[in-house]
């Protein structure tokens, strides 16, 4: 997936942005009232619009947006909802919505997250070297590669979502390997829920992702304000638990090739005297 074609796609003409300001949230509910809405209206499950397209999970959350560059169009979203020590939730959406069982043996080591209400809109302005089926798929890769900026952020433990098979296929064409963890449930459709660590995550995907992830990680290095700014505004969240200023320190003293295992903070940094 890592040609220079697809990386200029997804780096040129689409970009990843955390939504960080009431205009990005606001575009957030956009995008999520034109895909899952109509999706998902019929179900009882939603008696109010307005909390169904944002509501204190959300606020739980980091939030990333797809942009469609050359017509300044958010076309994606995708959330990472998390629990740790500070967060009045302590269950994720699965459990709370979703009725899925037996994982607390999974959930107890904080901080974990859910990848949930990925959404990208249907009328997709078409690439003439792409065809629709392709384009999709590779929008919907681009979505992954902002949860995984988020893994490297963040130190979770474990990675949850709950998702259709259909996607699950998509996801395991680019080593994301998730295991499953129960039976399908009736959540909004026939659901099944799977789980991954966090670091098989970042390690297995690093030969598909690794560039995107670090290309956005660097133009996050080189304008990092506003990402601090929605860290310090969040209730749930502190700076000392994320990992921006080791991750940039490492772009400034190893470049752009920076290996994993520093990355991932499991290797030593060794500085010349």
């Amino acid at each position: 997936m890592q040609s220079e074609k697809i990386f200029n796609l997804l780096t040129q003409e689409y970009t990843l942005k955390l939504a960080t300001t009431k205009e990005d949230f606001s575009s957030v509910k956009e995008v999520r009232k034109n895909v899952l809405l109509p999706k998902y209206k019929n179900f009882s499950t939603i008696e109010d619009e307005e909390h169904f397209l944002f509501n204190n999970d959300d606020i739980q959350s980091f939030i990333y947006l797809l942009e469609y560059k050359k017509k300044q169009k958010y076309i994606g979203v995708v959330r990472v909802f998390f629990v740790n020590r500070y967060t009045p939730i302590q269950q994720l959406p699965m459990q709370k919505y979703g009725n899925v069982k037996n994982i607390n043996h999974l959930t107890n080591e904080l901080p974990i997250a859910e990848i949930s209400r990925g959404a990208l809109i249907k009328n997709l302005t078409l690439n003439d070297d792409l065809s629709a089926l392709e384009l999709r798929t590779i929008l919907t890769f681009h979505l992954m590669i902002a949860t995984r900026i988020n893994m490297f952020l963040y130190n979770y433990k474990y990675i949850f979502s709950i998702m259709e098979v259909s996607l699950h296929r998509i996801l395991k064409r680019q080593n994301v390997n998730f295991k499953q963890i129960g039976n399908a449930v009736d959540y909004y459709g026939m659901r099944t829920p799977f789980v991954i660590e966090r670091t098989k995550l970042l390690r297995d995907t690093e030969e598909n992702m690794g560039k995107l992830t670090r290309y956005y990680l660097k133009q996050l290095c080189q304008n990092p304000e506003p990402f601090w700014q929605f860290i310090d505004n969040n209730p749930y969240l502190e700076r000392s638990d994320i990992q921006l200023d080791r991750i940039c320190q490492l772009f400034k003293t190893y470049g752009d090739d920076v290996d994993l295992e520093l990355l991932l903070g499991e290797k030593e940094i060794i500085t010349e005297l």
